[in-house]
């Protein structure tokens, strides 16, 4: 130390600052030299933390990992299921068509000591791609030997083409273990069943790369020989429409004929033609009798047109009451009562009633008006 200050008074050099600058040095040195061995564990210790949490949040063993106090896992293998649980799988059928769907069933037998949680296994919740999940439902039934059995069926269906087979997603189901103190799920911590799927295959009617969306389809010539069922099946459908149209022809036919006449040119045709049949002279008696009975049977027809019903087979008694029946006026109806009454009379009298011409010239005076009135009412 005395030869260090005697070479800075032989340099000229202030001794107290280059003390104090060597001195700041060394202490730094020291610092540097105390501290780095503390330091590298706590790097080592944080980097072995964030390995711990991405361990943890994964929640499932990796390649070369395990559980405690299980093997490690190979790559591609999955952990099998706990003791006292097992699982198959099924499948409704063995290979499908683009598009249809089928039913792929999981079984698992567990003993009472684990419980499943299936409040959120649905159709949203659950990913199998390249299959679409349409519906899912699960059902749980207890054992006779104090296990139960759960039924987890899944509805898919695939829209796949140029595979000839393809593997259902593997499904993965939490449960928890009912420990002695542990009554919720919320109290324990949830452990996971990795199911892996089965393969199905898929069947196509289109080529690996189709060119269009349709099928396709090879067009083909048709033989000649089986012409003569299209000529035939031609000559069968005019042979249809033929009688289809002389059959509808015949009832349009039937139909006019039923109507009948026109009810006013039928009503004017009578009166014409009782007109036609009355005597100028009223004195012979057998002329007063065929004009007694021609206006009979033409005023009953008259009226038949004019009701638009049978009356025919009606008496003098009837007749008005059918009129009224129909609504007609009842001045005329009067009339038309005591003339078809006097007509009748005079037709079916057992005693031979001869009118008087003076009568005859009465009743044709009031069917005269009767005709004329045109039985408008």
């Amino acid at each position: 130390m005395r030869s260090w200050f005697a070479e800075c008074r032989r340099n000229g050099l202030p001794a107290r600052r280059t003390a104090g600058r060597k001195g700041r040095i060394l202490l730094g040195a020291a610092l540097v030299l105390a501290l780095g061995p503390l330091g590298a564990p706590a790097a080592a210790q944080t980097g072995m933390q964030d390995s711990m949490h991405d361990a943890y949040d994964t929640g499932v063993p990796q390649a070369g990992e395990g559980m405690p106090g299980q093997p490690a896992l190979r790559p591609g293998e999955i952990l099998p299921p706990p003791e006292g649980m097992s699982f198959t799988t099924d499948l409704d059928h063995t290979a499908i068509w683009v598009g249809d769907q089928f039913h792929y069933t999981i079984t698992v037998d567990h003993s009472p000591n684990y419980e499943f949680v299936l409040d959120t296994v649905n159709k949203d919740t659950i990913n199998m791609e390249p299959f679409q999940v349409l519906n899912v439902s699960h059902t749980s039934v207890p054992l006779k030997d104090g296990t139960s059995r759960l039924y987890l069926d899944l509805t898919l269906t695939s829209f796949t083409t140029g595979v000839t087979s393809e593997r259902i997603p593997q499904l993965t189901l939490f449960y928890f273990r009912k420990d002695r103190g542990i009554v919720r799920a919320e109290e324990a911590a949830a452990e996971s069943l990795t199911v892996p799927g089965p393969d199905i295959g898929v069947r196509t009617t289109l080529p690996p790369e189709p060119n269009d969306i349709r099928d396709a389809v090879s067009i083909a010539s048709w033989p000649q020989s089986r012409w003569w069922f299209a000529w035939i099946g031609a000559f069968s459908l005019l042979g249809l429409v033929a009688g289809v149209g002389w059959e509808t022809a015949t009832f349009v036919r039937q139909r006019k004929v039923q109507r009948g006449p026109d009810r006013d040119k039928a009503m004017e045709a009578v009166r014409e033609r009782w007109l036609s049949s009355v005597p100028g002279d009223f004195s012979d008696l057998q002329t007063r009798a065929r004009f007694y009975d021609e206006s009979y049977q033409n005023l009953k027809e008259y009226l038949g047109y004019y009701l638009d019903s049978p009356t025919m087979g009606l008496t003098a008694e009837e007749m008005p009451e059918e009129m009224q029946r129909l609504n007609s006026d009842r001045d005329l109806t009067g009339k038309v009562s005591e003339t078809l009454g006097a007509l009748e009379t005079v037709r079916y009298s057992k005693n031979g009633v001869v009118p008087s011409p003076e009568a005859a010239q009465k009743i044709a005076q009031s069917l005269r008006e009767i005709f004329a009135s045109r039985l408008e009412g």
